[in-house]
């Protein structure tokens, strides 16, 4: 007799968010580390020096009204398990106070930079915990943690902490992934080549990806709250699109033609003319010549001789014409969905590499928001002979980064968990 199939109960279900702010939201990480921290942690003139410079150069990282008046306060009791590492206490003149923590140390006392940030880096490019275990020590729930850790951050807030960089061009696609054994599928947006939104969804119907796509929104509300973007490119699912327009009913929405080109090449890869005929059309300076090359590559392919399949898959991309030329209309946007192809082609790693998810629908999620952080914040690869102008993408989105190490970067833009609370009355 067969041994019945043991399935475990997971929650795929999306659940309400609270009202309360989460834990972590109310710790300011300046950058320091662990030798000015040893210099300067103890003198109150010394930090107050620190932080009104931070003030001055970077006020995005302070909640409102710091830079009127603050206080220290004190100290919270010493670390349980980083010894000697306590925060100091701040208090504003609202009666709001916050905690400064020093960017060496990481929330929670989990550990510090030092000790992380070649197994964190690692773990960016899909290396398994138990491997990180192995050379590291520990154990794999400790790695777990502290990548879920970082998904408690709002991913809008700490990739672009000025408003003024919000995008305005928007790439969104979903991936579809096993999770405990059934499908599900990750609502990713995309801009400047970092990840805005990853949110795991049981469902691909729009009643499904609203509430999904709807994380991206109010964070990036969170950072400006008349927040719309001009455009979003999707590859044609009609979820992905309605979605989106129930959030900015006003935004263009942009057809990917690489999704078009696709299902003509896989009917016929060998036509290497017509591959080159159909990018032709994608290269037309206006929408006129666009139209005009469209209707000269219909009238090219009637008089080849295809499979039934090709000229199903020309009459289609002619049809789309005008969903096409709407790019036209917004030089900057983008035409295609390479921009997240790519980052889900990283995506896919790192789900193969763990066999897809295998956890509730919030802690799942938490794992994908905190590998997407380390993705945006993690250095560009070095190249022998040139320099980058950027540090890693987050860099070149943002124009600003507070440190020169990575992870310190990371975690100096993570303060407040990358929002910035209201005064008290205003919200």
């Amino acid at each position: 007799m067969d041994a019945q199939k043991r399935i475990r109960r997971v929650n795929r279900d999306r659940s309400e968010r609270g009202e309360q702010s989460p834990r972590g939201a109310k710790q300011i990480v300046i950058p320091m580390t662990a030798t000015q921290y040893d210099e300067i942690w103890t003198d109150s003139q010394r930090v107050r020096a620190t932080v009104d410079r931070l003030l001055a150069e970077s006020p995005e990282l302070f909640p409102s009204g710091m830079d009127q008046r603050y206080a220290l306060h004190g100290f919270d009791r010493t670390s349980r398990k980083l010894e000697g590492v306590r925060l100091r206490k701040v208090v504003l003149s609202n009666g709001e106070s916050y905690w400064l923590r020093p960017s060496f140390v990481l929330s929670f006392m989990a550990g510090t930079v030092e000790d992380v940030e070649a197994p964190l880096l690692l773990a960016s490019f899909g290396v398994p915990m138990w491997l990180l275990t192995r050379i590291f020590g520990h154990n794999d729930m400790y790695w777990q943690r502290l990548v879920e850790r970082l998904g408690r951050h709002s991913l809008v807030g700490t990739t672009v902490r000025d408003p003024q960089r919000l995008p305005q061009h928007l790439v969104a696609d979903e991936h579809h992934v096993k999770w405990c054994g059934e499908k599900g599928y990750i609502a990713t947006t995309a801009a400047g080549g970092c990840l805005l939104g990853v949110a795991l969804s049981k469902s691909a119907s729009e009643e499904a990806l609203v509430p999904a796509y709807g994380d991206f929104v109010r964070e990036a509300r969170d950072l400006q709250p008349d927040y719309a973007p001009q455009t979003v490119n999707t590859d044609g699912w009609g979820g992905t699109r309605n979605a989106f327009l129930s959030w900015f009913p006003k935004v263009a929405l942009i057809l990917c033609f690489l999704h078009g080109f696709l299902k003509i090449r896989d009917r016929c890869r060998k036509a290497h003319e017509l591959h080159r005929r159909v990018w032709d059309v994608y290269r037309a300076q206006t929408a006129a010549e666009f139209r005009r090359l469209m209707t000269e590559l219909q009238s090219w392919s009637a008089t080849q001789t295809w499979s039934a399949a090709v000229p199903a898959m020309l009459s289609k991309l002619r049809d789309k014409t005008d969903d096409y030329v709407i790019a036209y209309d917004h030089p900057d946007c983008h035409r295609t969905s390479n921009l997240v192809d790519r980052l889900m082609n990283r995506l896919y790693r790192l789900m193969y590499a763990g066999r897809g998810l295998h956890g509730h629908q919030c802690h799942s999620e938490l794992r994908l928001r905190g590998w997407a952080l380390l993705l945006n914040f993690r250095p560009f690869a070095p190249r022998a002979g040139t320099s980058r102008q950027h540090q890693c993408p987050a860099h070149r989105l943002s124009g600003k980064r507070y440190h020169d190490h990575w992870l310190h970067n990371l975690l100096v833009s993570g303060s407040l968990l990358g929002c910035r609370p209201l005064a008290p009355g205003i919200r």
